[in-house]
């Protein structure tokens, strides 16, 4: 059984953790960063790999699982699970900038 799952239907704080930058591929999700989102679904849970495993466990084995989750205004996207956060307070990135 997986630890510290979130559910579908949660709503979360996103907070994008990859390569902020303009020209990024990402960079449609990074002007998102810090909005709220609603799971949708768990996309790329494989038993064997992450039965019996906490976030913790999976961070340190380079493993997180990857939620599809989705923007008030119907964007979608693939997430990171340590992207996806309860609080504003848990932010450690800068704001994004507005898209170019």
């Amino acid at each position: 059984m997986i630890k510290d799952l979130i559910n579908n239907g949660s709503r979360k704080w996103f907070e994008y953790h990859c390569w902020e930058s303009h020209d990024s591929g990402d960079a449609k999700v990074w002007y998102r960063s810090h909005e709220m989102v609603t799971v949708i679904a768990l996309t790329n849970y494989k038993s064997s790999l992450h039965d019996d495993t906490d976030f913790n466990q999976r961070n340190e084995d380079c493993c997180q699982l990857v939620y599809r989750a989705k923007w008030d205004d119907g964007f979608e996207w693939d997430v990171w699970e340590d992207e996806l956060l309860n609080s504003k307070d848990d932010f450690q990135r800068p704001d994004p900038p507005s898209p170019k």
